[in-house]
């Protein structure tokens, strides 16, 4: 079953929650918006600045939710990967809780 079958907007607001709990909604982790574009580039080959991710805002949290719904499974499961190994690297490196 195709991943993004399976992302429910439930799914997506607890994903919300996992990236946006440093700084607040439309924020994505500690990412600064070219670093988010760096991010994304060097990771994934991707370029989240193009329109077609912007389709409901600019934000960052925005255009990540658009790109998870816009591309397939095999993608998403790399992109949510790839996420998750900076949130955990970030923590780590602050030597913060995990606060979810």
């Amino acid at each position: 079953r195709d991943i993004i079958a399976a992302i429910r907007s439930i799914d997506l607001r607890f994903l919300e929650e996992l990236v946006e709990f440093l700084r607040g909604r439309g924020y994505v982790l500690d990412f600064s918006d070219p670093s988010f574009s760096d991010f994304f580039a060097a990771e994934l080959d991707v370029d989240i600045d193009d329109p077609i991710y912007a389709e409901n805002g600019g934000s960052k949290g925005k255009r990540l939710r658009c790109f998870l719904q816009k591309i397939d499974g095999a993608t998403a499961a790399r992109t949510l990967q790839a996420l998750w190994e900076h949130r955990a690297e970030f923590l780590a490196r602050t030597n913060q809780p995990d606060p979810v």
